[in-house]
């Protein structure tokens, strides 16, 4: 029975690794080709867990196998450093040099009109700008910003008379809608540039915009987004809550979670390398932010990341989670920034009124 038991737990041990394993490769296939491999990076935590209790058992057990799992993980370091920020936990000060700049990002589902759980906000609009208010930003970037009033009026002016006299608003390009949805980005620092580019017209994902900020003596090429999203509608949502409770699913309902999983990794891949492009071009430091709709061990991070700065990794802590559905390790926004800026600090802040955590952080340009 011990010969049994040591049989299965080893040929479990390869089958994780060759799992883990594969999921660190995932940053560096076609996501659209590979979307089943892709799929491994949401549950990669889960995976260095299982890997690191298997090389601990062996260790204790004094066994050669421990390698196995040791080296899996040693030769991975570069996907592991990703998916936690390792920095103690601090509170976040509001008071800041006046040579800081404090960029703040929100998926704000439409003002929560679009949030699962928006039956217990009704119209949360004022509770969300004050929250945003109070965090003294100067730059602010939104993703699904709607306009629930009519299609000649953007919220704007709230902004305007919160002391953001500066925007850049893009529609997203949508069908037989009589309101204004897309992304912006806001400044209390002039605006001296703009631009706007398009996945594609079949892509379900907000335009890709920068605006270029006079930060005192400095020009900084702002950039937001919102990439592909599965687009789950309810029932999906339903299902997947099923597959957590281990409830009975139907065929066909693997089937379209499936389809849209497939169809988010590959419309985002191709997504991932124009942002990697436009960052690029760009003749000034670069801060990007926005929604990803893509975890950290993923094509789309390290491609749009590339030798830019995680505002999280940097000075947050733990796995950061920032959409507060279905896993809690999924960290899917993010604000990024060129080495020509030192982090200072960074917030993640748990608001109950979108399905995504604002994210907020403060940059020092070097001199």
């Amino acid at each position: 029975m011990k010969k049994i038991v040591g049989t299965i737990l080893k040929v479990t041990n390869v089958f994780v690794v060759l799992l883990y394993l594969s999921a660190c490769l995932i940053p560096v296939l076609p996501a659209g080709k590979f979307w089943m491999i892709a799929v491994l990076g949401l549950v990669f935590p889960l995976l260095i867990f299982i890997v690191a209790v298997f090389a601990m058992g062996w260790l204790i057990a004094r066994s050669k196998w421990c390698l196995l799992s040791l080296v899996a993980l040693l030769v991975s370091w570069q996907q592991i450093s990703i998916v936690a920020g390792l920095n103690a936990e601090k509170e976040f000060t509001f008071s800041k040099s006046n040579e800081t700049l404090r960029v703040f990002t929100w998926n704000i589902s439409s003002w929560g009109e679009t949030s699962k759980s928006r039956e217990r906000y009704v119209d949360c609009q004022p509770m969300m700008l004050d929250l945003i208010k109070k965090q003294q930003a100067d730059v602010l970037c939104f993703q699904e910003f709607w306009d629930k009033r009519g299609p000649q009026y953007s919220n704007i002016h709230e902004f305007n008379k919160m002391g953001y006299p500066y925007s850049y608003f893009v529609r997203t390009i949508m069908e037989n809608v009589s309101y204004n949805i897309g992304v912006v980005i806001l400044s209390k620092y002039p605006i001296i540039d703009t631009a706007q580019f398009t996945y594609g017209d079949n892509d379900f994902a907000e335009h890709l915009i920068y605006a270029d900020i006079q930060f005192h003596q400095q020009k900084i090429r702002v950039f937001t987004t919102h990439l592909q999203s599965v687009r789950f509608d309810n029932e999906q949502y339903a299902t997947l809550r099923k597959i957590k409770r281990t409830d009975e699913i139907g065929l066909n309902d693997s089937k379209t979670i499936f389809r849209k999983l497939r169809n988010g990794y590959r419309f985002r891949g191709t997504q991932a390398d124009i942002v990697r492009q436009k960052i690029n071009e760009s003749p000034y430091p670069v801060i990007i932010c926005g929604d990803f709709n893509d975890v950290p061990n993923s094509y789309t991070y390290f491609t749009i990341k590339g030798d830019l700065q995680d505002a999280f990794l940097e000075k947050g802590t733990g796995i950061g989670r920032t959409f507060r559905y279905l896993s809690p390790t999924l960290r899917i926004d993010y604000i990024l920034a060129g080495k020509n800026f030192e982090v200072k600090q960074f917030n993640r802040i748990k608001a109950p009124y979108s399905d995504h955590y604002p994210l907020v952080t403060d940059l020092a340009p070097k001199n």
